[in-house]
């Protein structure tokens, strides 16, 4: 019994374990064997298990009397104690593909959550954005502002080079006048020079020679001759009218402008600008086969030279021009003309003898060019050209004896450019000085009409012009002239050369034995200008 008991007894504990909660899974332990059927003292220290599971002992209780063993109280299983781990678990790692380089990926912008303006980490994001947007604009503006001084410097150049350019070629064509001197005080009668027109005419721009040639280089004398030849052309003096016209004079010019412009000797047209009804001028243009009358724009006989003009209906060739005053002796030089007035185009090569000789022309001293080039009639006019196929003097004059031979003489480009524009620009030239008189030297004893003392004396006076208004008389002895001494008339070229328009001088003359000084005011010679009666009869033909 006592053992159904504890059967009974150990199987109610097993199986109200087994209901009470379920067993953790365990290691299988073997089967606990049954107790002894005798009864035994029970032992405070043993315990009664079974897998999982233990119980308190059996109190002990007497046999008999209806009492039973009480079954031992099931005790809450031990959970069992997991294990301490002292390591993380390793974690697979995974494996990604790589992205191909080609392909780009963009994530979404993360809205950023604006804090206040109190906290030092949005003053900190401030400042770095004030930043990184301040530096780009002050950049910007440095790099503006010297784009800006780079255009101003350029603006500044171009300024400066064009202001430079027109003082330039003004003070090469005008020259600067006192307007309120021009006239004496005690003259009441108007003159041209105290007309505006002729200020407004010395004012204008105009025509200005231009002697710049950028190809600069030396030439040989085929190609000098194969540039100047058809710009150098024949210079006809015609007389009469219509099919009965016949030549009278001859000579040379040549082209100095595309639209026509032609240079030539003052003589050379002396008969038509003496008697323009009954003369007039033609000249033969490259590849035409007759002639074409040509107007006279002005001439001046001071300095021998004249300007043409044709109208063309195409565009002609010219020549440049040089810096006579850059010639040496020894330099050669060839001189193009219409030989004899019949052989155009006619070519002779020489060197620049000489670089300033004095000649007379018309009762004016002129500084010429010397060479030995052969300068023949028919000449007159023609371009002189240097070995840079630019034209530095104008042939008007040979002196040819019979022991002498080789002397041929030009005018100098430099000393006649100025009368060359002021004759295109104004038909006559301008803001050159006038006395108004002409003069002759006499030996001692010479003059007839005086007491014979040598000196130079007043042969005659332009009518209103400066020395009449003096009070210069025909027959007085000029002294001085601005207090130079005058003994050739070289000596009053000097002192007028050395004055401007309107300066005033003080002119001692010696008049029936004693001196009187009188004040000259120079004036302008385009109020003045005439042109000297030609010497030459109508009826007679000459080559120049």
């Amino acid at each position: 019994m006592d053992d159904n008991n504890n059967t009974i007894q150990d199987s109610s504990v097993n199986q109200n374990a087994a209901q009470a909660t379920p067993a953790a899974p365990v290691a299988p332990q073997p089967a606990v064997q049954p107790q002894a059927t005798q009864p035994a003292a029970p032992n405070q220290s043993v315990i009664y298990q079974q897998p999982g599971y233990y119980a308190r002992p059996v109190t002990p209780v007497p046999y008999g009397y209806g009492v039973y063993a009480r079954p031992v109280q099931p005790v809450q299983p031990v959970q069992p104690v997991q294990p301490v781990q002292t390591m993380l678990p390793v974690q697979p790692v995974q494996t990604y593909q790589a992205r191909p380089a080609a392909q780009t990926y963009t994530q979404p912008l993360k809205t950023v959550e604006t804090k206040p303006a109190s906290s030092q980490g949005s003053q900190g994001s401030g400042e770095e954005k004030k930043r990184s947007i301040v530096m780009p604009v002050i950049f910007s503006i440095a790099i503006g502002l010297l784009v800006i001084y780079a255009l101003a410097q350029s603006v500044y150049v171009v300024q400066l080079n064009r202001k430079l350019d027109k003082l330039s070629k003004s003070a090469e064509t005008t020259v600067e006048t006192e307007p309120d001197e021009s006239v004496p005080e005690e003259s009441g009668e108007p003159t041209e020079s105290e007309e505006p027109k002729e200020t407004e005419e010395s004012a204008k721009p105009g025509f200005s020679i231009d002697k710049t040639n950028p190809d600069r280089k030396v030439l040989s004398t085929t190609e000098i001759v194969a540039e100047a030849s058809p710009a150098t052309i024949p210079v006809y003096i015609m007389r009469g009218k219509g099919s009965s016209a016949k030549k009278t004079a001859s000579g040379t010019g040549f082209i100095i402008t595309k639209d026509g412009y032609i240079v030539t000797n003052a003589h050379v047209v002396q008969y038509v600008t003496d008697s323009p009804t009954k003369y007039f001028v033609t000249v033969l243009l490259p590849d035409d086969e007759k002639p074409v009358e040509a107007e006279i724009i002005g001439s001046d006989t001071q300095t021998d030279i004249a300007v043409l003009k044709v109208n063309a209906d195409k565009t002609l060739p010219c020549l440049k021009f040089g810096d006579s005053d850059k010639l040496m002796s020894g330099e050669t030089v060839i001189a193009i003309g219409n030989a004899l007035g019949q052989l155009d185009d006619t070519v002779t090569v020489g060197v620049v003898s000489a670089t300033n000789r004095d000649i007379s022309n018309s009762g004016y001293t002129m500084k010429v060019i010397q060479t030995d080039a052969a300068i023949n009639n028919g000449n007159s006019g023609g371009p002189l050209i240097n070995s840079y196929g630019e034209v530095v003097g104008i042939t008007n004059a040979k002196i040819a004896t019979s022991t002498s031979e080789g002397l041929g003489f030009a005018i100098p480009v430099n000393s006649v450019k100025e009368i060359i524009e002021s004759l295109i620009n104004n038909g006559k030239v301008v803001n050159r000085p006038f006395l108004g008189f002409s003069v002759k030297y006499f030996a001692e004893g010479e003059n007839e009409d005086s007491d014979g003392e040598a000196g130079v004396y007043v042969m005659e006076i332009i009518k209103n012009g400066p020395a009449a208004k003096a009070g210069i008389k025909v027959g007085d002895r000029l002294v001085s002239l601005d207090g130079v001494e005058i003994k050739t008339t070289n000596d009053i070229m000097t002192v007028r050369d050395a004055h401007k328009v309107g300066d005033k001088i003080d002119c001692v003359v010696s008049r029936d034995g004693s001196n009187t000084t009188l004040s000259l005011t120079i004036g302008d010679s385009g109020d003045y200008q005439t042109n000297a009666p030609s010497n030459k009869e109508d009826d007679e033909d000459y080559d120049d």
